[in-house]
């Protein structure tokens, strides 16, 4: 499973812009996405290592533990098929048009961050684009 730590820097104070619940809708798409290429490289986990800082995460909130959480979820609605189910509830979460562009350009950075696009994470990439529009 790739790492997604660099990209969320906890700080006091919020700069990004999102709430904390649009912060827990991201992560958990970025870990549905990185479902959709089934051979994660090591060169792609170190491109996605070292990525700039995204976006702020709330101090208070134990990262780690949603991370995990999250992929539980992003993994069910992967094999489940379920896309439909599990895109909605993301839309619903990410109520904001900056939210939305933030969300599908990670989504975008990710499934480019090994220097391919299989045809699986092009479906995916235009599942989100499509839902999130």
């Amino acid at each position: 499973m790739i790492s997604l730590r660099k990209w969320f820097q906890p700080g006091p104070t919020s700069r990004d812009g999102l709430t904390q619940g649009q912060r827990e809708a991201i992560v958990a798409l970025l870990n549905y996405v990185s479902f959709a290429d089934h051979d994660i490289s090591e060169s792609e986990e170190l491109v996605i290592d070292n990525l700039e800082n995204q976006l702020d995460w709330d101090h208070n909130q134990d990262f780690d533990y949603y991370v995990d959480k999250s992929i539980s979820i992003a993994r069910e609605a992967s094999e489940s098929k379920d896309e439909d189910f599990f895109l909605k509830q993301i839309r619903a979460r990410l109520e904001s048009p900056k939210s939305r562009e933030t969300a599908v350009a990670l989504c975008e950075k990710l499934i480019k961050a090994d220097g391919r696009k299989t045809a699986n994470e092009s479906a995916v990439l235009g599942a989100i684009r499509k839902a999130l529009a």
